[in-house]
């Protein structure tokens, strides 16, 4: 899993560090002049669509100050993107798909060549085609009963036509395929006017399936695979899949005639790329009368048991309409085509929009797919505005058709407010489901769709929407590029019901073709009612049916496992009580009690109301809320006792937490006594008398305050202080030398102990001194002891420093050991789950916690090229077009001042700190950075591969096979578990000392071995549950020519005659010495050879 690490890497010198930093000043002085050259800079982006191999080019993704960021109309940049793209994915028509264009020569030739058969009743028509070609009819459920009288036969069809993407030139090649659809129209004549009812036509259009699949099969020149599949996932609905069978080779006469020479005569099939053939049966537009198919009239007959009509069968009724407009529909899409110039490419942008969805027109994809969506591009072109004008305008671009289809889908809901075109008379049943109902055909376009995949249609439409107007997206990338079909990225709890769970309350009612869709049904319905606003989306992912054998009996109902995806709403999904109907409401009390049982129990409220209401354990560290109610409602309302079918995926990662922050129903509630406590400080040095100055502001200063710390703060148990800032009001009495700045801070900060000891709400105050390499950097601080048993360190900030600092970098009178010193400076003055597997990969000390939040507000880090782009957080929406054109032009200076990137590698930019390396200065390193994102994308491709089936912990487990050398560390010696010495003198004021527990015998040797070896070692640790500290060597410290004055411990290597001394670094030596510094602290350190 782990990925390969390079243990080399350069390591720059103050020198080199001083040169990047007069580098800094000259990027605001050259901005301007590199403007126009940054803004047309672009850098190649290796970016993939996952799975299909297409690669960005410089064309297709481009970062840089000349993006797009207009939200209203496609700019030249996103144009030229988009038509790049299209150039990549669309098959070569005359080359590469000359060979597929011969296999359909081809399988037209067999087809029409085919005998037909005489009528026979359906048992002996099926028992004689099993006989003589050893095919198994594709039958819909139920089978046609055995002294069934119904007649099958054969006969040429009518039609044969391609159909399609293929047909409309709008065909892709994603995934490495391209799926060719060839509609074989059955004669009307052996059909009679009621094979509409109760599976007829079904039947008979399983046996002309199969006679054709035998024709095929049995043809001597015959180059193909043929299996059976159900087209879209449809039952009723099977159809012939042709693809090159290995090692066969077509006539290579008619391969050479038919491609005019474009092909080699080696070539056989039609395998480059990869096509297959889809063989699709259809039937007369006129075959049956439309208003005997409409959706409220009932097709599938039968005599009910207790005497009442059957019910409407709409599901049957569409797909039979389906089949008989197949050539009104491919007019319909012809005449757009012709309408409108961009309709081709348009199409082709949404068909690439879905894959990268994981939506397509098969149910176990959605229901919804290029089909569904040309077809209502389509109709949208001639109607369904206001009075029955057009929604879409012809002379719209491809990108403004793709753009508007977008905004119809997310924002009208065609379950509450079906879309009628040209209105038949029928009764609009209200099913839950989405209802585009196109009148001249008499089909409902979205038929296959469920209540619960429309609304994740309309969820993905909804954020591509908001990501085209939002100027800080890449909208291309997240578009077009970015794969988001992967369950695991997309829902926060994922959980599975098995195939064999049968809702109680509808158990024995389900058709069984649609068992299926039934159980998905269901178990939508109940959790939607029991999480209610817990969840913002529930999505069952029903198992899609692969082809089988010619000579296999085809699979009915749910063959896998229903995959159930939750995308939770955070401030409900912790909840512990939630609140029911009124005891006053009767009916919906009543519903209330039947579905949770014995669950649920009245209560009276503060307020006074009575309501039925659900309590659930809080505390429970094994399940948390959402796992509790998964497991009730699939152990009361389906056939499924175990807890284990339940697979909950985001539980694993919560217990991984802290079980303080993980348990907690409100995640913000265990910082409450941390904020409470901070402003109540605030509060405290606000009211202060006898400072010479007035506070302005008193600011919080560490991811406690933030809510982001990895472990929430314990009352004596803090692993480190609370840092908290202040500023006092501008004022000329302050020096104007740096070291006189911070001595007045001192003064400030003794003044300030002074008043606060005389608080009763402080316990202790002691001030602090750091020991700086240099005089001029901050380093005093006054740690506060609250009774609460919080602890903070409050430090002064001037503003006016900075500028002093600046001018010491700048001026020429000085040395450079000052301008190295004040470079330093100013570095050392600007500076929650993914903190605890960035700490679990010994990265602690490289990577800062700020950055951290950066990364986890913007994007994944698998997926940040932070070669060649800036990250650029907006937390308030205030950043303009010109301010990230100003970041990305700081960015691409930056690439060319630092093209090595040894002092910047990751620019991480945001509203309130556009510089962008305020958190990044020097920190992580480029080795480091590439370590970071590689274990990231490691991560992915773990949680991708294993699914459901992924211990969480894994993740978090690092690899320490790539580290030179291991010491090994005695935990005990962590931050409040320091051992109390028997000797009074050495103890640390006794247990008494609110300071005491900050204690961190670890951490002073993690920052005494950065101090002594950080040169020439890089070190690997984790700060919050250290175990371990990693190294690497220095490639510096290899074998080198002998020097003086090196700062580390050197030996002699052997010395060649005539040769010059070489020496290299003594590794025994440095690790006892290292050992030795660790003394108790350190058990074993092993050396990887």
């Amino acid at each position: 899993m782990e990925p390969q690490y390079s243990k080399r890497r350069r390591l720059n010198g103050l020198s080199q560090d001083l040169h990047s930093q007069e580098s800094d000043t000259s990027i605001s002085k050259s901005i301007s002049s590199e403007s126009a050259a940054a803004a047309t800079t672009s850098s190649e982006n290796h970016d993939k669509i996952s799975r299909n191999g297409l690669q960005g080019s410089p064309e297709i993704i481009q970062y840089g100050a000349k993006r797009s960021l207009d939200g209203s109309y496609c700019s030249d940049l996103f144009e030229l993107q988009i038509g790049e793209l299209l150039e990549k994915i669309r098959p070569k028509y005359k080359s590469r798909m000359a060979k597929a264009e011969i296999a359909i020569h081809e399988l037209r030739d067999i087809i029409e060549s085919i005998p037909e058969r005489e009528g026979l009743p359906a048992p002996e028509a099926q028992a004689v085609l099993e006989k003589h070609s050893g095919i198994r009819m594709p039958y819909s459920a139920p089978n046609p009963a055995k002294d069934s009288q119904l007649l099958l036969a054969y006969s040429k069809p009518a039609n044969i036509n391609v159909v399609g993407s293929y047909a409309r030139r709008t065909a892709l090649l994603l995934d490495g395929k391209v799926t060719i659809d060839m509609t074989v129209t059955m004669p009307s004549h052996f059909f009679q006017a009621n094979d509409y009812r109760n599976y007829r036509y079904f039947y008979k259009r399983a046996f002309y399936l199969a006679c054709l699949a035998a024709g095929i099969q049995n043809s001597n020149a015959s180059a193909f695979s043929l299996s059976f599949a159900y087209q879209d996932d449809n039952p009723l609905q099977p159809i012939i899949v042709v693809s090159p069978r290995l090692g066969s080779c077509l006539d290579q006469r008619r391969l050479k005639s038919s491609a005019d020479g474009l092909l080699d005569k080696d070539d056989g099939g039609f395998a480059q790329p990869q096509c297959t053939i889809r063989v699709i049966l259809a039937a007369s537009g006129d075959l049956f009368p439309l208003e005997k198919t409409l959706p409220d009239k009932t097709c599938i007959r039968s005599l009910a048991a207790d005497g009442q009509p059957n019910e409407p069968s709409p599901t049957y009724n569409a797909t039979l309409r389906s089949e008989c407009c197949s050539l009104a529909s491919l007019k319909q899409l012809h005449k757009s085509l012709v309408q409108s110039s961009a309709f081709q490419d348009a199409s082709m942008l949404g068909t690439v929009w879905l894959h990268q969805r994981g939506l397509g027109s098969a149910i176990g994809k959605g229901g919804f797919g290029q089909f569904e969506w040309v077809s209502i591009m389509s109709t949208l072109l001639r109607g369904g505005g206001p009075a029955g004008r057009p929604v879409l305008s012809s002379g719209y671009s491809s990108y403004q058709l793709f753009k508007a289809t977008l905004q119809y889908l997310s924002t009208t809901d065609l379950i509450t407010k079906p879309m009628i075109i040209q209105p038949t008379s029928f009764k609009l049943m209200h099913t839950g489901r989405p209802v585009f109902f196109d009148g001249a055909r008499g089909l409902n376009l979205l038929f296959k769709m469920s209540s619960w995949s429309y609304r994740r249609l309309r969820h993905e439409a909804n954020i591509s929407v908001k990501t085209l107007k939002t100027p800080l997206t890449d909208r291309f990338k997240s578009l077009f590029i970015s794969r988001v079909d992967e369950p695991s990225k997309m829902f926060d709890h994922i959980f599975q019901v098995s195939h064999d769970a049968t809702d109680r309350a509808s158990s024995g009612k389900s058709c069984v073709i649609y068992r299926t869709v039934d159980l998905a049904n269901s178990v939508y319905e109940k959790f939607s009612y029991g999480l209610g606003d817990r969840a913002v989306l529930i999505y069952p992912q029903i198992p899609t049916t692969p082809p089988w054998r010619l000579n296999q009996t085809p699979v009915y109902g749910c063959q896998g496992d229903i995959s159930v995806g939750l995308l939770l709403n955070p401030e409900h999904c912790r909840r512990i009580v939630d609140r029911g109907p009124s005891v006053d409401d009767k009916s919906a009390a009543a519903i209330f009690r039947k579905f949770w049982g014995d669950k649920a129990e009245l209560r009276r409220f503060k307020d006074g109301t009575i309501l039925e209401s659900l309590i659930w354990n809080g505390s429970d560290t094994n399940q948390a809320v959402i796992d509790q109610i998964i497991t009730y409602i699939l152990q009361r309302h389906f056939d499924q006792q175990e807890r284990a079918s339940a697979m909950v995926s985001s539980e694993t990662f919560d217990r991984l937490l802290p079980q303080q922050t993980a348990t907690q129903p409100d995640m913000l509630g265990v910082f409450a006594s941390t904020t409470s406590a901070f402003e109540f400080l605030s509060k405290s040095i606000r009211a202060m008398d006898g400072l010479p100055l007035s506070i302005r502001t008193v600011s919080a200063a560490s991811p406690e305050l933030r809510y982001s710390s990895l472990y929430a703060p314990v009352a004596g148990k803090q692993k480190s202080p609370i840092e908290v800032h202040i500023q006092f009001e501008g004022s000329t009495r302050w020096p104007q030398d740096l070291i006189a700045i911070q001595r007045t801070k001192i003064a400030f900060l003794l003044k300030i102990a002074d008043c606060l000891e005389k608080e009763e709400s402080v316990s202790a105050v002691c001030l602090g001194l750091d020991s700086p390499k240099y005089k001029i950097l901050e380093h005093s601080f006054l740690d506060i002891a609250t009774i609460r048993g919080v602890v903070f360190r409050l430090q002064i900030y001037h503003d006016h420093e900075m500028q002093l600092l600046e001018q010491a970098l700048n001026g020429q009178a000085r040395s450079s050991a000052s301008k190295e010193e004040a470079a330093l400076a100013i570095a050392e003055f600007k500076r929650r789950l993914l903190k605890k597997w960035r700490d679990s990969h010994l990265l602690s000390s490289h990577i800062r916690d700020e950055l951290i939040e950066l990364l986890v507000i913007h994007t994944f880090v698998s997926a940040w090229n932070w070669q060649s782009e800036p990250l650029i957080v907006d937390f308030n929406s205030e950043l303009t077009k010109q301010d990230i054109e100003a970041i990305n032009v700081r960015f691409e200076a930056w690439r060319k001042l630092d093209p090595v990137m040894n002092r910047v590698a990751m620019f991480a930019a945001s509203n309130i700190d556009r510089g962008g390396i305020t958190w990044t200065d020097r920190h992580p390193a480029k080795i480091i950075a590439s370590r970071f994102t590689n274990l990231a994308k490691a991560a992915c491709s773990l949680v991708e591969e294993q699914g459901l089936n992924l211990k969480s912990e894994a993740l978090f487990v690092p690899s320490l096979s790539e580290y030179d050398f291991v010491v090994h560390l005695k935990p005990e010696y962590s931050v409040g578990n320091t051992k109390k010495s028997p000797f009074k003198n050495l103890q640390v004021n006794g247990e008494s000392d609110p300071f005491a527990a900050l204690h961190n015998p670890l951490q002073l040797f993690f920052d005494e071995l950065e101090n002594l070896y950080g040169d020439n070692i890089i070190f690997f640790y984790n700060v919050s549950a250290p175990s371990v500290v990693a190294g690497l060597w220095n490639p510096q410290t290899g074998p080198r020519n002998w020097k003086v004055n090196l700062d580390y411990s050197t030996m002699p290597l052997p010395r060649r005659e005539g040769a010059k001394p070489h020496i290299i670094i003594n590794k025994e030596a440095t690790l006892h010495d290292i050992a030795r510094l660790g003394g108790d602290m350190a058990t074993r350190i092993d050396q990887n050879l």
